[in-house]
């Protein structure tokens, strides 16, 4: 498996790189000093009361606005060092440090199953990595092999195994996708045409996700036809979720860990195939054996890492739940081993907060925000790798079925109405041209996507109808 990890490292050293200058491009408005939720506000908050251990976070020293993007584009340099093949082991270490310190410290802008499996995938690589550029062309421990295949594994088995247990109805319908395309957080333009397809190819893709994800990944330990043909399909599912919804490095790092279960034959077959000369691609000869006393203490490692890491998805199981929530607790800042439940429900129906501005209260102007729906006209984007935090964040803001009432919305509406300049990179034009607005106001939208008609007469690719209206708040208001 020297190829195997070869590949690998450089493919999660690119995740890392697209998280990092993904993160330093929205930094500021994020955690920054003026940002939406400062992250050296909330810490000084917690000072005192909220142990290191707890939150663990290199932040807790200096949050300041330069030492944040500092740490961004260090982060950047550090992947770089990485795809480089430069001390690999130390700059993972590196890499997770950094990474755990922005997600303990980006609050609800970091609270997504993606940004704990890059840190848990990342983790477990400093294990598999050697010390020295050198030491790449040793076989890697088994252990440490089958702890990354175990980390695949468990990322499918356990978002299918929580589709099934969550109770959600569309799943055991097999309905879950006909309102998912319009409804993810971020679609894109593929997600669209996806849409329009027959309620029974719908029900066909459910079928076939539930399958993809319970049954098959277990078959990358069986013979060969099977662990391809389980690859294959883990493989596919990612590319057709990629192509129809922006989850920032999420499906490209899926798709890294799916390396795991191939072999260095099948990488060979597949550098041959994209053109790559096999000097590239070294043989085995010379590779040294672990001796049986490391390979002892690594199978125990392994094996005990292998049993808490599915501690986390206990909380899908009411029977046990309980006997393991205080371990939960310990293990959850860290992010060493997480659950994962993407989808385990599913939402049906879309909701859009749409701000509008004005200068005399009867004139009102929409802001545009870069990447979630707004104009009905405008074409979901392809983002991904990079994800928009903020736009991706505004999808959750009327789930629970209330008045926005989340800190960062209100900061960004009192940003709006005293000092834009914080926050106009969040918007694709400002209807005020960088004056400030007398007051603003949130309409809330259904929104929908258009059929195959409305679309070719019209050019929309969604339709909205508007369900409330919030506000408005006067600039200098009490209580803003």
């Amino acid at each position: 498996m020297v190829l195997v990890r070869k590949w690998f490292l450089s493919a999660l050293a690119l995740v890392h790189l697209a998280a990092f200058l993904s993160l330093a491009s929205q930094v500021d408005w994020l955690i920054g000093s003026r940002g939406l939720l400062p992250a050296e506000v909330w810490l000084e908050e917690l000072r005192g009361r909220v142990a290191l251990w707890q939150l663990p976070t290199v932040f807790w020293f200096d949050a300041s606005d330069i030492t944040l993007r500092f740490a961004a584009v260090l982060g950047a340099v550090l992947a770089l060092g990485l795809l480089l093949g430069v001390y690999p082991r130390l700059l993972l270490v590196a890499l997770w440090v950094l990474y755990l310190s922005f997600v303990s410290a980006g609050q609800t802008f970091f609270a997504f199953q993606w940004d704990n499996l890059l840190l848990e995938a990342t983790l477990l690589a400093c294990w598999l990595a050697p010390w020295h550029r050198r030491g790449l062309e040793r076989e890697p421990h088994p252990a440490t092999i089958f702890l990354m295949q175990w980390l695949l594994v468990r990322l499918h088995v356990e978002s299918g195994l929580a589709k099934l247990l969550s109770g959600d109805p569309s799943w055991r319908d097999l309905t879950a996708l006909v309102t998912y395309y319009e409804t993810a957080p971020l679609p894109t333009c593929l997600a669209w045409f996806a849409h329009q397809l027959p309620l029974f190819i719908h029900r066909v893709a459910a079928l076939a996700t539930l399958v993809v994800e319970v049954a098959l990944p277990w078959g990358i330990w069986g013979p060969r036809p099977i662990r391809r043909i389980a690859v294959y399909c883990l493989v596919l599912l990612q590319i057709l979720i990629l192509a129809t919804a922006n989850y920032g490095f999420f499906n490209y790092l899926t798709l890294a860990l799916c390396l795991w279960g191939l072999n260095d034959q099948d990488i060979r077959a597949v550098g041959r195939r994209l053109g790559m000369h096999a000097a590239s691609m070294p043989g085995n000869a010379g590779v040294q054996r672990p001796s049986r006393v490391s390979l002892l203490a690594g199978w125990l490692f392994a094996g005990t890492w292998a049993v808490v890491a599915v501690v986390p998805f206990f909380h899908f199981l009411p029977a046990v739940q309980d006997s393991f929530a205080e371990l939960r607790q310990w293990l959850q800042p860290w992010r060493a081993v997480n659950a994962y439940h993407l989808f385990a429900t599913m939402t049906y129906v879309r909701y859009e907060a749409v701000i509008e501005g004005s200068e005399d209260g009867q004139v009102w102007r929409e802001y545009e925000f870069r990447y979630k729906p707004g104009n009905v006209h405008r074409s979901p984007a392809i983002v991904a790798p990079h994800q928009p935090r903020v736009d991706f964040q505004l999808w959750f803001l009327l789930l629970r079925g209330r008045a926005p009432r989340d800190r960062y919305f209100l900061n960004l509406l009192m940003r709006l109405l005293t000092n834009p300049g914080d926050v106009e990179e969040l918007f694709a034009s400002d209807p005020f041209s960088g004056r400030t607005p007398h007051a603003l106001r949130v309409w809330v939208y259904r929104y929908r996507f258009t059929d195959w008609g409305t679309w070719s007469s019209t050019g929309a690719w969604w339709q909205r109808e508007p369900v409330a209206m919030l506000g408005p708040i006067e600039r200098g208001s009490p209580g803003r």
